[in-house]
């Protein structure tokens, strides 16, 4: 068996355990179990349950990015791109409930020690999302902001969103079907040229 499809059974195991059942009550055993790997094979790519969380995280925040410049590169209008990176966001939820719980669980991390290295993790995420609003801002897709500024919104409201979208309650219902087209129009209204 190659390494990526270890890796990648590894990553997914942990992505379904720390949604399902949150950061302290998953084991690295449980892991590997359900990945089907040794504890030694475990231990060989992740040195850490944190390592492994970090690594879950990084993936999601990497497929949004990835989706929001291939939209740019599609040359759609900024609302557009903001409904569509959301309704992905969303969708998700939508199909897999336990992933509203796994990226809630960025933004409100049960083990404060993990907090520290999740918000270098975010730190590098809203840069590249910046990033993005940069070249919006550059073509005139956006008004002139501060982008870091306006990327640590943007992730905030998401944040905020995403973890009360998490319950299991009609309202966290309804922000899973509702919320990417809401926080589109809010998110726009603050960009718009």
């Amino acid at each position: 068996m190659g390494e990526p499809l270890v890796l990648e059974r590894i990553v997914e195991a942990s992505r379904k355990l720390f949604a399902r059942k949150g950061f302290h009550a998953t084991g690295m055993r449980d892991i590997a179990k359900l990945a089907q790997v040794s504890i030694g094979s475990l231990y060989h790519y992740f040195r850490s349950k944190d390592e492994l969380f970090l690594a879950v995280v990084r993936r999601a925040f990497e497929e949004r990015l990835a989706q929001a410049r291939e939209l740019m590169r599609q040359g759609l209008p900024g609302p557009e791109i903001l409904r569509h990176v959301l309704d992905l966001h969303f969708a998700g939820f939508a199909a897999e409930p336990e992933a509203a719980q796994l990226l809630g669980r960025v933004w409100a991390p049960e083990d404060p020690a993990l907090w520290k290295k999740l918000s270098a993790l975010v730190d590098e995420y809203a840069q590249a999302i910046a990033a993005i609003l940069q070249e919006a801002q550059a073509s005139g897709a956006i008004r002139p902001v501060h982008p870091l500024l306006a990327a640590y919104a943007l992730l905030g409201m998401a944040g905020a969103v995403t973890l009360r979208a998490a319950g299991k309650d009609p309202v966290a219902q309804e922000f899973r079907e509702k919320g990417a087209q809401e926080l589109a129009e809010l998110a726009w209204h603050a960009l718009r040229p």
